[in-house]
């Protein structure tokens, strides 16, 4: 593995942590990484459309001042929640759950992974050389994103520790603006957070299995598309750079 590459495998502790062996390699990604999951507690369709707009406005140079987005406060400690170890099981258990249906083996692999140790906890240290947090409802979805883009590209290569802030400034700026997101309680951000943490994960470890096997790696990057579609965002639509995501050319 190379230093500075495997952006999701180093960040998110997924070979360095878990070992390649104990995550299978999957044909079918259809379980783990469908937003099921997410649309069954909160509608993320207000974030996809109000981060889509932001990225139009500045595309075309229009004054964030004038946007009705940024004229809430946005106040970073918002999105931190307090995580209870119950709810973490219980998150994953039902992560787990959500697979089944679609592939009955990796999901008993899942189990026994997340069973063993605190998958979650082992990302806080790994998380924290981008200034991220576990803890963090904002920070998740900066993930999240990241990974699912460069997952569609067949990338785990490292991003920038400017591309990184600047997204997490966009999310920030978009989840103050949504008043669902804005007044999530704490079981709700960690149910959401740990949802979007186990779906990176997945990304990240299975390019990295599939690093040799070019139908695989787009086997990977066509689930992480159709999943990101289901939560509102069109990744084919969008560029990753230093100020944060902008509209492709």
């Amino acid at each position: 593995m190379r230093a500075n590459a495997r952006y999701l495998a180093i960040l998110l502790a997924g070979l360095t942590v878990l070992g390649a062996g104990n995550v299978p390699a999957r044909a079918d990604f259809s379980g783990p990484l469908s937003p099921g999951a997410f649309e069954a507690t909160l509608n993320m369709g207000p974030i996809a459309e109000t981060l889509c707009r932001q990225m139009q406005r500045k595309g075309n140079q229009a004054p964030a001042s004038a946007t009705p987005e940024t004229a809430r406060p946005v106040r970073p400690d918002s999105f931190r929640y307090v995580p209870s170890k119950a709810r973490r099981t219980a998150n994953l258990a039902g992560f787990v759950a959500k697979s089944r249906a679609a592939d009955p083996k990796g999901a008993d692999d899942l189990a026994k992974l997340v069973a063993s140790r605190d998958i979650i906890e082992e990302m806080r240290t790994p998380l924290a050389k981008y200034g991220l947090r576990i803890d963090n409802l904002a920070d998740a979805y900066t993930v999240w994103w990241i990974g699912a883009w460069q997952a569609t590209r067949g990338s785990t290569d490292d991003p920038s520790q400017a591309a990184t802030a600047a997204v997490k400034q966009q999310v920030m700026r978009t989840m103050a603006s949504v008043p669902e997101f804005a007044n999530a309680n704490d079981s709700l951000k960690q149910s959401m957070s740990e949802a979007l943490f186990m779906q990176a994960l997945l990304l990240g470890v299975g390019l990295e299995q599939a690093k040799d096997n070019a139908a695989q790696t787009k086997a990977i990057g066509r689930a992480a598309a159709e999943g990101a579609r289901g939560m509102g965002l069109d990744l084919a639509s969008m560029t990753l750079t230093d100020e944060g995501f902008k509209p492709a050319d």
